[in-house]
This record gives C-alpha cells, structure tokens and sequence, in this order.
C-alpha cells in the first residue's frame, strides 16, 4: 500500500529558473523513468518484510526486478512470487532466483542489470558495490547502535526499551543495541536491575508465544558472536551474566 501510494509522487518535478534574469520566466522540468532491471538481495532476519521493501518499490515504479534472497529463508520470498503470479503483474515482472554466491555474482555484472538493492553486512555491501562498477547501487547495512542514559533520566521508561533493543530477534537486527553509555550516578542500580530483567527473559522455541530469545539463524552466527564475547573479555571486558553459547 506505501509502495502504490508513492508512485503517484514518482512523476517528476516542476523548477522556477528564476536565478537570472535570463531564466527567470523560464521553468525546468524533471520526469523519471523507470530504470530497468534491478538486482535485489536480501538478508535472513526479516524474510518477508525486508524483501517486500524492494520488490514493491520496484513494482510501483514501473521496473522489473529480480530478486535473490537469503538461503535460509527462501521458501518465503518463493511463496511471495507464487502470490504475484496469480495477479495480473507481467509474467517475468518479478523474479525470484534462490542461488549460492557464484551465481548471484551475474545480479552484480550482468550489463542488463542497470541498478542493485543490497541489504546485509558492511563487509558484503560495500564489496558488492565495487562488483557493480557504475551500476546504481543502494546498501541498507548494518549499523553500531548506541544508547546514551544519562543520570536526570526515567530508568523504568528506559529499562524494558533496552531489554527489546538488546535481545529481540536475537540480537539479529541492524538496529540491534550494540553499545551503552550510562552515567557514572547511575551505573551500578542500572546495571542491577538490567542483569535482573535479562534473567527473566525465557529461551527457547520461537514458535511458542512465551519465548522471549530463541536461537540465532545457524550454529556458525552463534559461534561467531561467542568469539566476539571472548575477544572483548582478552581486550578488558567483563561478563556479568551468561557469557557462553547454549548449543
């Protein structure tokens, strides 16, 4: 519905010229088009949502695209092309290409492909920009959260925003909170009440209702987030809770 609703705003621009006096009755005019073919790739943490977020633009703006979504969860954007398939969209209007790295590498060359939508890590974006030469390229990667708490602030507001910035979805998120600034007067009964809150929260099944963290997305993500505790505690760090990986 926000994809279709702007494509009525996609026409193009009228300028006044009015800089000079040689222009100044002069107006310019500035019309789009579509582009042609994009490339879109998308992460695992929202298959549905992430994916809808480049194929809808695309559809409203008049291109075709072809998408190539995350291995782990691509039964859902093929769900998603069964779904466009039944409408009256253009047949080939939206594709939807499952495939390992060597074979996404044509969605990046190809010389018909004229743009590339990426959402995912830094490390892969900014590496998939320079494969697409002059191809218009736009990165959704992911971020270094910060939180600031300072002393005169509403703990029992901040308190629960942290615990969902922290562990919804795992951790998985680009928005997840990666670092925490707390005020010096207020740092040991934050920190008290944070460990508490954390401990409440029930591991287990995503699919059950009352499960609060279930597990990261393959056995190589938990690892590495395992690795990353153990750097930080050789660089200083300390763990105050947990530490370890469960399976």
């Amino acid at each position: 519905k926000i994809a279709s609703e702007e494509a009525k705003r996609i026409g193009g621009e009228i300028i006044p010229l009015d800089l000079s006096a040689q222009t100044k009755e002069r107006w310019g005019l500035v019309r789009r088009f579509p582009i042609g073919v994009i490339s879109a790739i998308s992460p695992f943490n929202f298959p549905l949502n992430l994916v809808a977020h480049k194929v809808a633009p695309a559809i409203a703006s008049g291109n075709t695209v072809v998408l190539r979504p995350a291995s782990q969860v691509a039964i859902t954007s093929i769900l998603l092309g069964e779904i466009i398939n039944e409408t009256d969209y253009p047949q080939g209007g939206v594709n939807i290409v499952p495939s390992g790295y060597e074979a996404a590498d044509i969605l990046l060359t190809d010389e018909r492909v004229k743009m590339v939508t990426f959402t995912g890590s830094p490390a892969i974006g900014w590496e998939l920009k320079k494969r697409a030469h002059k191809k218009k390229v736009t990165l959704e990667l992911g971020g270094n959260a910060a939180v600031v708490i300072e002393p005169d602030a509403n703990l029992d507001f901040a308190l629960p925003r942290m615990i969902m910035g922290s562990f919804s979805y795992s951790g998985q998120i680009c928005i997840s909170i990666q670092r925490v600034f707390l005020h010096e007067k207020i740092y040991d009964q934050f920190m008290a009440d944070f460990i508490q809150a954390t401990k409440k929260l029930k591991m287990g099944n995503p699919l059950e209702e009352e499960t609060d963290i279930g597990p990261m997305i393959t056995l190589d993500a938990a690892k590495q987030t395992e690795e990353w505790v153990e750097e930080a505690v050789e660089n200083g760090a300390r763990t105050v809770l947990g530490g370890k990986r469960d399976g």
